[in-house]
């Protein structure tokens, strides 16, 4: 599905060196493609798909990119600690980048209309009560709704028989 160039606006440069020095500070080997991933995560404005992660690679001066290798960044990163990976009802993995200020859990808007997905970074999503000797590692909170730009769209007519 194409997404709306409304959803996409552009974000600040992030210099390498911010992506490697984090990689770096976690003892990790920093490659060429960890950091251009990571970047890429850094910069968005919003989740990004493992296409779409691919395509802003391709289109800057990376070129090519292998996509196994790519998912295994990928993968990588939310291992490490350095992006977390969300998904929403398509069934599509999305990954962000965890910014150094903001590291708590938030829930993520889904719009139906269209197939973007976002972070609600204001809101909170404290962890639920769990039983003696339980422990929480993860949590997915999305909420499925239609974006503004979406709702404000024209409804579409059904087509006359």
């Amino acid at each position: 599905m194409a997404h709306p160039s409304h959803l996409r606006p552009l974000a600040p440069a992030i210099p390498d060196a911010e992506a490697t020095q984090r990689i770096r500070a976690l003892g990790q080997r920093v490659t060429r493609l960890r950091v251009a991933v990571f970047k890429t995560l850094l910069e968005a404005e919003q989740p990004l798909s493992h296409l779409e992660v691919r395509q802003r690679l391709e289109t800057s001066a990376t070129g090519a990119i292998d996509r196994v290798s790519l998912y295994r960044n990928l993968e990588w990163l939310v291992q490490a600690g350095l992006a977390h990976r969300i998904t929403a009802d398509d069934r599509v993995w999305r990954f962000s980048a965890r910014h150094e200020e903001s590291t708590a859990q938030h829930p993520h808007f889904h719009c139906i209309s269209c197939g973007q997905v976002f972070c609600l970074p204001e809101s909170r999503v404290s962890a639920p009560q769990l039983p003696a000797d339980y422990s929480v590692i993860e949590m997915e909170f999305v909420v499925n709704g239609v974006c503004a730009h979406c709702g404000q769209e024209p409804a579409k007519k059904p087509a006359e028989p």
